[in-house]
């Protein structure tokens, strides 16, 4: 087997399991908001996620804090962060959450609902396209070659 076709063949299935957990985050996070309760809520701190690489700058991420129907005010901080922060502290933000969990929250936007599917699809497109662009590429070098007299 040649190199050519081991690229090919890796590229084809990094680009489908991308596109397959794409699916799966979107799947997920659409069932999340269709069982979830919303709720107003309010960034009380802004929290320095300090990068790892020596000359990076650190992100910030928003500790969130909303009340629920029974009166418990919960707080969370979602995974995602960025530089410049996202959100100012005493802005307020949509929260969806878990009515039987409430610390199982998201933020209502669009990075933090979809961020992970749209990156995950995004690169599993470029692979597949790679991948499939790479097949017809090479398989008309090769039906030239072989329409080629020698």
């Amino acid at each position: 087997m040649n190199s050519a076709r081991v690229i090919k063949i890796v590229f084809s299935l990094v680009g489908v399991s991308m596109l397959v957990g794409a699916w799966s985050l979107y799947r997920n996070t659409t069932k999340f908001i269709a069982s979830a309760s919303r709720a107003q809520g309010e960034v009380v701190e802004l929290l320095r996620v300090e990068s790892s690489r020596r000359n990076s700058s650190d992100t910030w991420r928003p500790l969130v804090h909303f009340k629920v129907p029974s009166g418990e005010i919960v707080e969370f901080a979602p995974s995602s962060s960025s530089s410049p922060p996202a959100y100012d502290k005493g802005e307020a933000v949509g929260v969806f959450f878990d009515p039987a969990d409430p610390k199982d929250a998201r933020l209502d936007g669009f990075f933090d609902l979809w961020g992970g599917a749209t990156i995950a699809g995004g690169l599993g497109l470029v692979f597949l396209a790679f991948a499939v662009g790479m097949h017809f590429l090479l398989s008309d070098e090769a039906s030239a070659k072989r329409r080629r007299p020698q």
